[in-house]
């Protein structure tokens, strides 16, 4: 017998969405639908990011160009990743746009980024070779899910209404102004130089050292809060167990009998690193934390607790899968727990990254 007596399904697995996707459905709102929409495809349009002019290529090293749709400018997802010099990975199951932390990177400095995506050149050295500024065809995209190190984004337009992504000739484009708002620079349009402008024009440049003639005294150090530096780093470790065990049971539906025995088996193994990194926390002596230290440390043991939880459940997914079990009517019991899971750890996130 496995050690929960609840069995559970994943209703992106029977339905072709993400865990992130089914939580929508369960708030009320109803399914959003993609429609085929007309915009200018604007190769005339320059891009600048501190001050720096940049040409974008596709997976293909094709020139891709900006577009224009009511009002607000799109860029590649990938061109966009590149200029924040972010990892990105692309869901085709879930829908799911994955910016900085990814399912298959959940610690992004593991993670490679695309830098041929944005290519910085001399402003005398851009044109546009073959294609000419006019209408084309795509289609707006409510039903892509955009997210930025597991948090989910809203792409607004410059009034702060809702907008959503667009596909177009394959690739996924998102409004120019949530790369503005995510790196938290301003965003300008010349229109008489058809130039977006992103960021305060100055590109950033390591400063030169200053030789001293005289001593100078040296600044205290800071001291480094080793109490929180901990518990950033369990927090870490127990997000990306979470989303290491979750991609593996997204990728589920279309494995072979054998590798659903492998999934089964690393399933188990991602159970018990849970098992020990909640009794890691539960061992962790709290006799001389502050009342704010105290805190903290109860909403990642919380989040510690309900993980495990999770992990489990989603290893007797696994095990059901590799026995072809039927599962699927225990939707809401998976539901349940992969929102609780999802609350507390966002709710831990919160309260140690503002200490």
């Amino acid at each position: 017998m496995k050690r929960l007596a609840i069995f559970i399904t994943v209703l992106s697995l029977l339905f072709s969405t993400s865990i992130i996707s089914t939580f929508a459905s369960i708030s009320g709102h109803s399914a959003p639908v993609q429609k085929k929409v007309m915009f200018y495809l604007k190769p005339d349009v320059t891009i600048e990011m501190n001050g720096v002019r940049h040409v974008f290529r596709d997976a293909r090293g094709q020139i891709v160009y900006p577009i224009i749709y009511n009002g607000s400018a799109y860029l590649p997802v990938r061109a966009m990743s590149a200029l924040m010099k972010e990892p990105i990975e692309w869901d085709s199951g879930s829908k799911t746009v994955y910016i900085g932390k990814t399912l298959s990177h959940p610690i992004k400095s593991e993670a490679q980024i695309d830098t041929n995506a944005a290519v910085p050149v001399k402003n005398n050295e851009y044109t546009y070779w073959g294609t000419e500024p006019g209408l084309v065809t795509g289609y707006s995209k409510p039903d892509i899910l955009v997210m930025y190190d597991f948090i989910i984004i809203t792409c607004k337009d410059v009034n702060g209404k809702t907008i959503y992504p667009i596909n177009y000739n394959g690739s996924v484009y998102l409004p120019i102004r949530t790369l503005s708002n995510l790196i938290g620079e301003p965003i300008a349009w010349d229109g008489a130089a058809k130039k977006i402008s992103i960021g305060d024009g100055e590109e950033e440049q390591e400063e030169e050292p200053i030789e001293q003639e005289e001593p100078v005294e040296e600044e205290p150090v800071t001291e480094v809060d080793e109490t929180i530096e901990l518990f950033k780093d369990l927090y870490e470790r127990e997000e990306a167990l979470y989303y290491e065990a979750t991609a593996k049971i997204t990728n589920i539906k279309n494995a072979t009998k054998e590798e659903k025995q492998i999934i089964a088996s690393s399933a188990s193994e991602n159970y018990i690193k849970a098992e020990l990194l909640t009794l890691e926390i539960k061992n962790i002596d709290q006799s001389s934390f502050t009342e704010e230290e105290k805190e903290v440390y109860d909403k990642l043991a919380a989040f510690a607790e309900s993980n495990e939880y999770y992990i489990l459940v989603l290893e007797n997914i696994a095990y059901l899968a590799a026995s072809d079990s039927d599962y699927s009517m225990l939707a809401d019991t998976f539901l349940y727990f992969a929102m609780e899971a999802q609350t507390k750890m966002a709710a831990a996130r919160d309260s140690i990254m503002t200490e």
